[in-house]
């Protein structure tokens, strides 16, 4: 049977959507060690008096990867759609 390719490109979207969501729960988060990358933000910025600046900053590069992350799953959706 033909089914199995057409199954797996409809399941892709999901997939991928499942994965940022996997991606912002904290239990993967401390895996993927953004724990450590908001202490070092936290220490550089407590060192330099800029502790918000600096987790802001962090705070923002987690906001892009998950934004762009997202982006790219509409993206393909629009395109395996067509």
């Amino acid at each position: 049977m033909v089914i199995l390719p057409q199954a797996f490109r409809n399941m892709v979207p999901l997939l991928l959507t499942q994965g940022i969501v996997l991606f912002q729960d904290t239990s993967l988060v401390y895996v993927s060690a953004l724990a450590d990358f908001f202490g070092r933000a936290y220490s550089i910025g407590e060192r330099n008096g800029r502790i918000i600046e600096l987790l802001f900053v962090a705070g923002a590069v987690y906001f892009v990867i998950c934004f762009s992350m997202s982006l790219m799953v509409k993206r393909y959706r629009k395109k395996s759609a067509a």
